[in-house]
Parts: structure tokens; C-alpha cells; sequence
């Protein structure tokens, strides 16, 4: 009976909204009217897919930063193309195929850097536009961060650069303790956490080398709910299993990436991650941001590669600093810089030996 009535109501239902739709169809304004709303949902459609693509080469273009060793790829920031690492007992930074004189993380000692005279003041182009979408992945080793635009992607030029650097991705490394967490140290202390933004140089599409790229570091420590970071911890939840992706509510990337312009250190080291190509321009804020206690704690809970654990750590142990590699403070003086140009001396970034550039001189696929 139950039944019976109900299948009455739908048939009901369905008489009536067919009826009104027939009825609105004499009509010239209302047939307008829908036909300009099926013309929006196609459009829609395609604005959707066309941003599918546009994020779907953007993660191309990372992976295409990769490195084939042995048969298995490697990228940066611990991508799905990562297979064959982790930060364990069997597969950990003791048993990366790394090599060479000028790896990465190291311990920057505010003692023992050298000041070094800019002339021009570190640009940050486009960070303010809000990009057509953001895509957030658990890769089972850290979060990746990408974004596709629809006009100028941001770009980082000025200070030393000797180019335009053009943003990638970004990353997140932390552990479980407050104590550690970052890869770099500062004066013998690491922080809960560091933000790596990834840019490189070079055309669009094209095959880089650790040369053509520039990682921009940030610290965080504990203090009250940073609002900048809510953007990536409301979502976290949604990518507590490894290997899964989501799209966000689009943001500046200035909310992640400060602008800061001069009093930043520098220094040549490698990729943190294998085979740790070294090449790699490292730009470092000395001055750490917020991060909330609850923030931090939404990271612990998202799950590694194999689905089970948790993430507990994700950082490369700090790497030894030969006596040739220089740790610059860059500061703003254009009277200084020009001078030092006048006596020949070398206007760039003065870490990077030139044994290490014919060791990694190869393009990686």
C-alpha cells in the first residue's frame, strides 16, 4: 500500500513538472531563458576540464623534473613519481645514492655568514593574483602544494638573480616533535616546520637541471593560529591517505610565500631529496612565521606511503659545510654592490664549485 501510494505521488510529480515545462515552452522569453543556462553549464564544463589540463601539466612539468636512477624515478618534494625513499630505518637518507661536496639541508651559523651587498631589491611578481585553482596532494612523504593560472604565473627576479625564476610548487616538512621538524637549522636549532617553495628558470616545458631551479625556505614556530595557513589545514583532513588529491578554494600564494626583499640568507647546496642534485640556489627568511599548535598537530595526522602510519618525520639530517662553501646575508646597498663589481668580483651567489657543475651539468628528464 505503502508502495503504491508512493509510486502514485512520483507519477503525480512527474505530471506536473512536465506539464509547467510544456506550458513554459509557448513561451519565446523562457525558452530563451533555459537555453542560455544549458549554453553556462557546457561553458562550465569546459572552463572545469580545461583547468584539469592545465594542473595535470603543471604535475607533468614537476615529475619532468625528475631523476632516473636505476630505473626508478625521483622528483622534488616527494611526488607520486617517488617510489623508491623514504625517511625509515630501511629506506632512509643512510641509503640515498647522494653524492658531492655541497648537499642540502645544512645549519646556518649567524656567526660564521658573510654579508653580502645587493643592488637591487628581491622582486615578487603576481603572488597577490588568485590563481584559476589549487590542488592539494598527500604523497605519502610530505604536501605538495600546485597552481595553474589563468594569466601570469608568479615569478621571483631582482637581488642577485641573474634571471627570472618562475613558481612551481611548495611543500611542507615537519615532524612529531616541537623540537625538530624543518631541514635547515639555524644557529644549531631546528623549528617545528619549513615551507619550500620550489621556482626554476628556463622556458616553459622544457627539461631542467638542479641549475635552473631556486628554493625559497620559511620556518615556522609555535605561536597562535596562523590565519594564512587555514587555507591548507581545513583541507588536510581530505588528504589523510596517501596518494590523494584535492582542489581547494583558490588563494594568493602570498599567503604561504612572505615577500620578503632584502636580509635573507643564501647559499648553494643540493636537492633534499634523491639523488640530491646539487646546483640548487637556496634563499632562506632567518626570521620565523606562526604556527598554531592545532595547525601543526592537522599535519601529524596525515598518513605515509604505506596507509598506515603516520608521517613522523620528513626531513633529510643536516649535511656537513666544506670550507669553500659560502653562506651569504644578502642585504640592500646598491653603493657596496656596484663597488664590488668595480673591483671584479663576482656579482653572484659564490657557493656553487665548479666541480659540482660538471658532476650534474646533465639535463634530468
Amino acid at each position: 500500500m505503502v508502495e503504491c501510494t508512493l509510486c502514485s505521488l512520483m507519477g503525480l510529480g512527474c505530471r506536473c513538472i512536465y506539464n509547467i515545462l510544456m506550458t513554459a515552452l509557448e513561451y519565446p522569453l523562457v525558452v530563451f531563458l533555459l537555453s542560455c543556462l544549458i549554453a553556462l553549464v557546457f561553458l562550465f564544463n569546459i572552463q572545469s576540464a580545461k583547468i584539469l589540463c592545465e594542473l595535470g601539466s603543471v604535475a607533468a612539468r614537476s615529475c619532468g623534473m625528475a631523476f632516473a636512477t636505476g630505473g626508478e624515478t625521483n622528483a622534488v618534494c616527494g611526488r607520486r613519481c617517488l617510489t623508491n625513499f623514504d625517511y625509515g630505518v630501511e629506506r632512509g637518507p643512510h641509503t640515498w645514492p647522494c653524492s658531492g661536496a655541497n648537499q642540502s639541508p645544512i645549519n646556518i651559523i649567524e656567526a660564521s655568514v658573510q654579508k653580502f651587498p645587493i643592488r637591487e631589491l628581491l622582486t615578487w611578481n603576481h603572488y597577490e593574483d588568485l590563481p584559476s585553482a589549487v590542488i592539494l596532494e598527500n604523497t605519502g612523504h610530505t604536501v605538495v602544494l600546485r597552481a595553474s593560472f589563468s594569466g601570469n604565473t608568479p615569478t621571483l627576479s631582482g637581488a642577485d638573480l641573474l634571471a627570472s625564476y618562475t613558481f612551481v610548487e611548495l611543500c611542507f616538512h615537519w615532524s612529531q616533535s616541537n623540537s625538530e621538524g624543518s631541514e635547515h637549522m639555524l644557529n644549531y636549532r631546528h623549528y617545528p616546520m619549513e615551507l619550500q617553495a620550489m621556482h626554476r628558470t628556463g622556458p616553459p616545458g622544457e627539461n631542467a637541471s638542479s641549475y635552473d631551479l631556486l628554493m625559497v625556505a620559511y620556518f615556522y614556530d609555535i605561536s597562535s593560529n596562523n590565519p594564512y595557513l587555514e587555507p591548507i589545514v581545513q583541507n588536510l583532513p581530505r588528504i589523510r591517505m596517501p596518494g590523494t588529491h584535492v582542489e581547494i578554494p583558490p588563494f594568493p600564494l602570498s599567503y604561504l610565500c612572505h615577500q620578503f626583499r632584502s636580509g635573507f640568507y643564501s647559499y648553494g647546496g643540493s636537492l633534499t631529496q634523491p639523488p640530491c642534485y646539487q646546483g640548487v640556489e637556496w634563499f632562506i627568511l632567518p626570521e620565523p612565521l606562526a604556527i598554531g599548535e592545532r595547525q601543526l598537530n592537522e599535519f601529524r595526522q596525515l598518513l605515509s606511503g604505506d596507509g598506515k602510519s603516520r608521517i613522523v618525520r620528513n626531513s633529510r639530517p643536516i649535511q656537513n659545510i666544506n670550507e669553500s662553501r659560502v653562506v651569504n646575508l644578502n642585504q640592500y646597498s646598491p653603493m657596496e654592490a656596484c663597488a664590488l663589481m668595480d673591483r671584479g668580483e663576482s656579482y653572484q651567489s659564490q657557493d656553487v664549485m665548479a666541480s659540482a657543475a660538471e658532476e650534474n651539468s646533465e639535463n634530468l628528464d
